[in-house]
């Protein structure tokens, strides 16, 4: 699926009195509108130049919705009729962006202001964007607006699949499915670890030596032997397989505590799946949340969609007051795309040093590179889902700082740009999610969307 798939219509009043000049002009805008739109990055589907009637409005409605689209842009170039625009977005059933026309002697904003106050008659979920074609505070709000849509709606019809049971009693990690689907879209096929280990011994030796030779001449070191190494590159190539086979977009496993004392982690496959290549070359980057933890999931899936750039899943480990930095470090939960180079992750031994290893295992071991970000998190209170967010800076350190706390594991350290004691009593989670960049803005409108409390801390 396009998550970048959206709708336009161009629209004004069906009065016969009407010049054909005007009817030219707002037909003529319709190219420069969609141009404008397509080189936002978004696939832009319509309908043709102008529709005007109830008729029209509504069938190009429907018919937009049927090609998939995740969100409408209504183009309003002079006065129009209300009703034809709320059907025309009833039948579209996505959020609509109503961009005014700003040119003077247009009356773009008599008649976007109309069509505004009919969609929340109707209680459609819109947004009034009234500016030139060539305003770029105009075109950063459209393109945030349609972002934030496209990733909403782009989660409709996908399928987070589950490997095992709740994870050491994490009540915070836990879902009820049928929520899961009616909030987000979202569909939840559940998969036994034990599946995923009989694909692992049964893998293609040629491909997992391959994998080994690949991970020799990219990374900067692998200190276990081989044969651990091997197991953990099967377990990948074992869920890469299952996850393709069951048509699954992101998943949540489990994995502790059992797995370490009856075959080895999932560490690596978790930091590669994230990553956007593997030993075949470039790939699509992959969620895959530790610990069967649906909430993560779902939060790195948006933070996925919304930015195209790696995903954090990491643990709460430490704050220092005195150098007002929280370190945060998984076992092998960050992908290495958060090295600031490939040859800066060493592949060390098991980073989870409370259980007993049948096999061994692999941790990717690096520090994240600096750089501003944001943080978030969806959990749910008194049943209600809110996201928590927050401006950080994530800072990079030297590597011999990971001995301060787990040395095997990588680590991202994170300086807190809002309020510390605001930040840890807002925290609702072991877990905690980052992509670089400032994406606040575009999570607030994700969450009012889909009907989310945000709750943001400064």
């Amino acid at each position: 699926m396009n998550c970048k798939k959206i709708g336009l219509i161009s629209t004004m009043s069906p009065d016969k009195t009407w010049a054909m000049e005007v009817l030219d002009r707002v037909s003529y805008t319709h190219g420069v509108v969609k141009r404008i739109l397509e080189d936002m990055g978004f696939d832009v589907l319509d309908e043709g130049p102008l529709k005007r009637s109830y008729q029209e409005m509504m069938s190009a409605g429907r018919s937009l919705r049927a090609k998939g689209i995740n969100a409408l842009v209504i183009y309003v170039g002079t006065w129009t009729y209300a009703n034809c625009a709320v059907a025309a977005a009833m039948e579209a059933d996505v959020p609509v962006i109503i961009w005014g026309d700003a040119t003077p002697g247009t009356c773009g904003l008599v008649g976007s202001a109309i069509v505004r106050g009919g969609m929340a008659e109707h209680g459609i979920h819109a947004n009034h964007v009234y500016g030139a074609f060539d305003d770029d505070k105009t075109k950063a709000c459209l393109k945030r607006l349609l972002n934030a849509s496209c990733t909403a709606k782009g989660l409709r019809g996908k399928v987070m699949g589950i490997g095992g049971g709740r994870s050491m009693g994490m009540v915070t990690a836990i879902c009820d499915h049928n929520e899961i689907r009616e909030k987000f879209g979202v569909e939840i096929d559940s998969f036994e670890q034990l599946e995923v280990i009989d694909r692992a011994e049964k893998m293609n030796n040629e491909k997992s030596a391959a994998f080994l030779s690949w991970l020799k001449k990219t990374f900067g070191k692998i200190v276990p032997e081989d044969d651990v190494m091997l197991k953990q590159i099967k377990l990948y190539l074992a869920l890469t397989e299952l996850c393709n086979e069951k048509s699954y977009d992101f998943v949540a496993v489990k994995c502790l505590p059992e797995l370490p004392g009856i075959y080895t982690t999932f560490c690596l496959a978790h930091a590669i799946m994230g990553d956007a290549e593997d030993y075949l070359g470039p790939k699509e980057r992959f969620i895959f949340a530790c610990e069967a933890d649906v909430n993560a999931a779902l939060t790195m899936q948006i933070l996925k969609v919304l930015t195209d750039s790696p995903v954090l899943f990491t643990d709460l480990t430490e704050y220092s007051f005195e150098n007002k930095l929280l370190t945060t470090c998984n076992c092998g939960a960050q992908p290495t795309d958060f090295a600031k180079s490939k040859k800066e992750v060493y592949w060390e031994k098991e980073g989870v040093h409370e259980f007993c290893w049948k096999y061994g295992g692999t941790c990717p071991q690096h520090v994240a590179k600096s750089g501003m970000a944001t943080a978030a998190r969806l959990y749910r209170n008194k049943g209600n889902y809110e996201m928590f967010m927050a401006p950080v800076e994530v800072v990079e350190m030297p590597r011999e700082k990971l001995k301060e706390t787990i040395w095997e594991r990588p680590h991202t350290f994170i300086r807190l740009l809002c309020d510390s004691d605001l930040f840890f009593n807002a925290v609702r989670s072991n877990h905690l999610h980052l992509v670089y960049g400032d994406c606040i803005e575009e999570l607030q409108e994700v969450c009012s969307i889909l009907g989310i409390d945000p709750v943001i801390i400064t």
